[in-house]
């Protein structure tokens, strides 16, 4: 397990929730404490405040991909051209999840019907980890986000979300 899944699990197993354990393991990376983490990350647990829209697990690491990749200058010429590449960027994140997952939803993801629900918070019981999914997903959030650092550093990432593979990326998350 590598050591960002490592504290993920342990977060989620202390009782951070998705989004808290996703982007709390990535502090070594986004260079935020572990404190200020679980509160940015704080309303997108349950798919946002438990209304069971997009996963926790994956909003905790498009805020770390917007810290590591997002810094661009506005009002230039080029405003414009990085703007898309972030979005195309943040599909390529989420279509990845998706490969891994199944769904981008959390509603999905849980088998639940797509509607809030009330937000209170499940007692994190054993038969609460052994009936959900949710720190797979959360561990698979890492891993893409871990994934998405590895083709930084191998200098192949402008290629996986160049505008020749966006439009596929797309449709893929359309599906």
């Amino acid at each position: 397990m590598t050591p960002h899944k490592r504290t993920a699990k342990e977060l989620f197993e202390s009782g951070a929730h998705c989004a808290q354990a996703a982007l709390g393991a990535l502090c070594d990376v986004t260079g935020l404490s572990l404190e200020d983490s679980l509160a940015l990350s704080a309303s997108f647990g349950g798919g946002v405040g438990r209304m069971r829209e997009m996963c926790g697990a994956l909003s905790g690491i498009l805020i770390a991909v917007g810290l590591q990749f997002g810094r661009y200058p506005l009002g230039d010429e080029d405003t414009a051209a990085n703007k898309d590449r972030h979005y195309r960027l943040t599909q390529y994140v989420c279509a990845e999840f998706k490969r891994k997952t199944g769904s981008v939803f959390c509603y999905r993801l849980l088998d639940l019907p797509h509607a809030a629900q009330v937000p209170v918070s499940q007692p994190r019981t054993q038969d609460f980890y052994h009936a959900r999914p949710c720190l797979d997903l959360v561990l698979a959030a890492v891993e893409v986000f871990d994934e998405l650092l590895e083709a930084e550093q191998n200098g192949t990432l402008e290629d996986l979300i160049s505008t020749e593979r966006a439009a596929d990326t797309t449709a893929y998350l359309n599906e």
